[in-house]
């Protein structure tokens, strides 16, 4: 295949239906991603990992990957994500909603992603407002952070939000989380001035002028409770 189509960018494997063998699959992999090495958005979301071969596999082959998506990949841990926020220095986007991706993770995204990452989404992963609160200080070029069902997040994770680090902010989407006070909103939102915001989702028994400092055109979804609100 490589000879008809040499610069494959971008990749979105499904799950190899047909086929059982865990080595097989894994076989499946290495071929691909050796004959593709110059992959840089890769999907893994569709295909499911019995253990940390796959992430591995593809932190060795594709070094020059930006993009990594396994979204509701629930059988993957820190253990299976290191190899990957590790080894592939040009991450930029990272989404990885409905893992059990741990403040370990986080911690290693800060470590080796701080100065790349733009956009992550760990919505529903048991991470702590405490390591939160560090990453947004840690990743100043952060545009999309989406943190839904994110249930540790409280006030401290607000207070972190620092506009003057955050130059980039666009998304922030914290749907679900209910820890946050008012006063933590005015201090954030209110008093801060967030010109770049375009879509803010959360859930506090504020009201619109709480919200002073971002954009009037930005979309405000305060408490939703669907993904649809």
């Amino acid at each position: 295949m490589e000879r008809y189509c040499p610069n494959v960018l971008e990749a979105v494997i499904k799950n190899p239906t047909g086929i059982s063998s865990h080595s097989r699959r894994l076989g499946i992999l290495i071929r691909l991603f050796k004959a593709y090495p110059r992959i840089e958005r890769l999907d893994l979301s569709d295909f499911i990992m019995w253990d940390t071969q796959a992430l591995a596999i593809a932190a060795e082959q594709l070094h020059l990957l930006r993009s990594l998506d396994v979204t509701n990949r629930v059988e993957l841990s820190d253990v299976d994500l290191l190899p990957i926020v590790e080894g592939c220095p040009r991450l930029s986007e990272l989404r990885i909603r409905a893992t059990n991706a741990t403040d370990t993770t986080i911690h290693a995204v800060i470590n080796n992603l701080s100065s790349t990452l733009v956009s992550l989404n760990v919505g529903g992963c048991p991470v702590s407002s405490t390591v939160m609160a560090e990453l947004v200080v840690a990743c100043k070029n952060l545009q999309i952070l989406q943190m839904w069902s994110c249930l540790r997040l409280d006030d401290s994770f607000l207070l972190a939000l620092d506009s003057r680090i955050l130059t980039k902010l666009q998304v922030l989407d914290m749907m679900d989380v209910q820890k946050f006070s008012v006063e933590a909103v005015q201090k954030t939102f209110g008093q801060q001035q967030w010109p770049h915001i375009k879509y803010l989702r959360i859930r506090a028994k504020c009201c619109r002028e709480d919200f002073a400092g971002i954009p009037e055109r930005a979309v405000l979804k305060l408490n939703s409770t669907t993904i649809l609100d």
